[in-house]
């Protein structure tokens, strides 16, 4: 096996383990201590990180510069299969290139398509409460009230579907309504691949009974 393939090999298992050394910080360049609020924390990440590639490098027979060009070259690939499968649009692709080209490499999370870790924690409970806002907007326009009133009845303990009542119909038709109104838009603007927007869509089709039934306490639960 040649010295790209030793490299090439180790990449991804590299790759996972750094994730715990050095967070969100980028594997080619470290930033400068100062420019972040817990500089002392930050800098003994970076010098486990490096420390860690060192060894790593030294087991594979490389240099460390190869080891860390290796992981460009592989980010960029990675790059390359998320945009072809549809995981990401050419926008993204291209702004992920331009920070991988910089030293700011992608965490592996965001090139499979599962977001940055950031985004588990607060991006979720973000798209989450868009979500539920968006419902309400719906409901309420197809119930000719206003969102504030839902809210209210909501509060009380009542379900969407106990408030509509008869007009279940019509509010799912306008939830459904809105929602492709937005993904359309997000797929005009090259936020989102078609075939995600298709996805998204879908899966609020197979779920919006169970959504619609549910009171505000069986959703805080969750």
């Amino acid at each position: 096996m040649n010295m790209r393939s030793k490299v090439l090999t180790v990449t991804a298992v590299c790759g996972i383990v750094l994730a715990g050394f050095a967070g969100a910080t980028g594997y080619a360049s470290a930033q400068e201590p100062g420019a972040t609020p817990d500089a002392p924390k930050h800098q003994k990440r970076v010098e486990r990180r490096d420390a860690f590639l060192s060894h790593v490098a030294a087991n594979l027979g490389v240099t460390l510069d190869q080891l860390k060009q290796s992981f460009k070259s592989a980010a960029t690939d990675a790059v390359d299969e998320a945009l072809a499968s549809g995981k990401i649009t050419q926008e993204q692709a291209d702004k992920a290139k331009a920070n991988i080209d910089a030293g700011k490499a992608p965490g592996l999370r965001t090139l499979l398509g599962g977001g940055q870790r950031g985004d588990q924690r607060g991006g979720r409970g973000d798209r989450v409460e868009r979500l539920r806002d968006g419902i309400v907007n719906a409901t309420a326009t197809a119930l000719n009230m206003t969102p504030e009133d839902l809210k209210a009845q909501l509060k009380s303990g009542k379900s969407i579907a106990d408030v509509a009542g008869g007009n279940i119909g019509a509010v799912k038709a306008q939830i459904l309504a809105d929602a492709k109104a937005k993904l359309d838009a997000a797929v005009t603007a090259n936020k989102l691949t078609q075939e995600n927007a298709d996805k998204a869509l879908q899966k609020l089709t197979d779920s919006l009974d169970k959504i619609l039934n549910k009171t505000r306490s069986q959703q805080s639960a969750q």
